[in-house]
């Protein structure tokens, strides 16, 4: 059903025993509050396939950085502003795959690092933009939970 709805995700994969485990590992791991994982193994084997199905699944949105000879600094940090944003104010699950290969800078890591240890990297987002989205948030909440 992925292939048909998702334009140029034509995934062709063959289902064992061990990748449906993993795929209930990562589909589980995903839907956790917070949730984040480290999948290790030889290129090939499927990982990228399998999280970019297990985010189907859930109804997220799959998020993998281009880096090109001019991605910089400055473009991951939009990507993950975006990321941040879309979460914030659309309420949706994003899965982000970030890959050995999608390392150009140090700095990428210890963003990425920021990420995953405390949610947040500071600077990221401006006063006036974490203002203007909790404004935002606050009506939803209030017409969704009026007694709170």
């Amino acid at each position: 059903k992925m292939n048909e709805e998702i334009r140029g995700s034509n995934m062709d994969l063959v289902f064992f025993k061990d990748a449906m485990i993993h795929l209930l590992r990562i589909s589980r791991v995903i839907n956790m509050p917070k949730g984040h994982l480290l999948l290790v193994g030889v290129g090939g084997s499927g990982k990228q396939s399998l999280t970019k199905l297990a985010a189907y699944i859930a109804g997220y949105k799959y998020f993998q950085i281009s880096v090109s000879r001019t991605y910089t600094l400055n473009n991951f940090l939009d990507d993950l502003r975006n990321i941040y944003r879309r979460a914030a104010r659309l309420g949706q699950g994003i899965v982000f795959v970030f890959t050995d290969n999608d390392i150009k800078d140090d700095q990428f890591l210890e963003y990425l690092n920021n990420v995953l240890s405390s949610g947040e990297v500071s600077g990221l987002i401006t006063r006036e933009e974490m203002d203007e989205t909790l404004s935002e948030l606050s009506v939803k909440m209030k017409k969704e939970y009026p007694k709170r």
